[in-house]
């Protein structure tokens, strides 16, 4: 196993000695990619990500005259379909391939950025975060909970006047690593929970909406609805009128299925700051099994697991981080390890050097968070392994 330490000391002097291609190092602003013919780099997938790669494509495409970065909005299942089929050079995807499913595609899980999503509610009079948990929220998307101002619900928002209707709780239509992360959720958090974990799943409850714009639409115009939201549509969200999202609690419930109706073991409800959410993503990828970076960061991560089949829990706030925000992601693209064309995937892993090295700071623009030093050694490691391959 490789120290996160050593992946990091490899991926700066790869950065540094351009043993990763060398398709930054030597660049300067401004460069020309290959004379006057225009190399266009396609991505499709994550409605999440899609909001990143608009604000890094300009940058990128100042560095890099004659490349255009062009992004799509479809989805994370169209994002990993697209990449498994080589339709197009870039899979975006809130949900990683599994070691074997990437490696029968000849596809890399590269980490590109650190996200979270947020539990976004339409409550009329009910301007304020109130305080939901990981429990909870599974039962009201398996129809357990249906009321706003159900015990468990009340009991965690003391002084607050809920009313008494029914919850509409929404569901994205499409295959989505927004739907993925939300399951994941769900199904660690409560042994009730009866739909297992995934993109694309029945819902047993609400209605449904294509896209994060679509649940945002949707949503704002749903009167006590419910709605898992990626933070990097939090711009239209605070926008729309009447939405709100919550403060997750750091759930400590029995995952036996035992749930008081005080919300049990509930010690803090944390709301999505960049703090916050670096704690989750630092708990979770203690959980690295390197050179894999396929990793959950939902609840802290699953401890020994690299996929949530081994475990329902999620790890606890520790001292080290006592607030981690619970519902945290990494963002990743799938690129092929054997590409068609070595000169076009040139272009390809240029951009992902590029992303790796200045990506971070354009991040916070869309409530992103940086990628940790130890994830870009292993990103690094992936770029030389393309670079080989291609």
């Amino acid at each position: 196993m490789i120290g996160a330490g050593l992946a990091v000391a490899i991926g700066v002097i790869l950065l540094v000695a351009g043993l990763g291609g060398g398709y930054l190092i030597g660049k300067g602003a401004g460069g020309s990619s290959n004379g006057t013919n225009t190399v266009t780099i396609t991505e499709t997938g994550s409605t999440l990500i899609y909001p990143y790669l608009l604000v890094l494509a300009p940058s990128f495409e100042s560095v890099y005259s004659n490349v255009v970065l062009s992004p799509a909005g479809t989805g994370s299942g169209t994002g990993i379909s697209s990449a498994e089929s080589g339709t197009v050079d870039l899979g975006g995807t809130d949900a990683y391939l599994t070691p074997s499913v990437a490696a029968q595609h000849n596809l890399i899980n590269f980490p590109i950025a650190i996200s979270s999503q947020l539990a976004v509610y339409n409550i009329p009079g009910i301007t304020q975060h109130l305080n939901l948990n990981a429990t909870v929220l599974s039962m009201i998307y398996q129809g357990a909970i249906t009321q706003w101002n159900d015990p468990m619900i009340q009991a965690a928002n003391p002084g607050v006047s809920l009313p008494a209707h029914t919850i509409i709780p929404i569901h994205r239509t499409d295959g989505s690593g927004d739907t993925f992360m939300w399951t994941s959720l769900c199904y660690m958090a409560w042994s009730g929970w009866k739909q297992s974990y995934g993109t694309s799943i029945t819902w047993p409850v609400g209605p449904g909406a294509q896209g994060n714009p679509g649940m945002v639409q949707l949503l704002s115009t749903t009167p006590y609805g419910l709605a898992y939201i990626g933070i990097s549509y939090l711009s239209e969200i605070e926008a729309a009128s009447g939405l709100q999202w919550a403060a997750l609690g750091d759930n400590n419930a029995d995952y036996n299925g035992v749930v008081t109706a005080s919300g049990a073991g509930q010690q803090n409800y944390i709301l999505p700051s960049a703090q916050n959410i670096s704690e989750d993503a630092n708990l979770g990828l203690l959980n690295l099994q390197p050179p894999s970076v396929a990793v959950s960061l939902i609840l802290g991560g699953v401890p020994g697991a690299t996929n949530l089949v081994n475990g329902r829990g999620g790890t606890n706030a520790t001292a080290a981080y006592p607030t981690p925000y619970p519902d945290t992601n990494l963002e990743y693209l799938l690129v092929s390890s054997a590409p068609a064309s070595s000169s076009h995937q040139t272009w390809v892993l240029a951009f992902l050097e590029w992303a790796l090295a200045y990506g971070g700071t354009y991040a916070p623009k869309v409530s992103f968070l940086p990628l940790t030093p130890a994830v870009i050694g292993y990103d690094m490691l992936a770029l030389n392994q393309v670079a080989i391959g291609g």
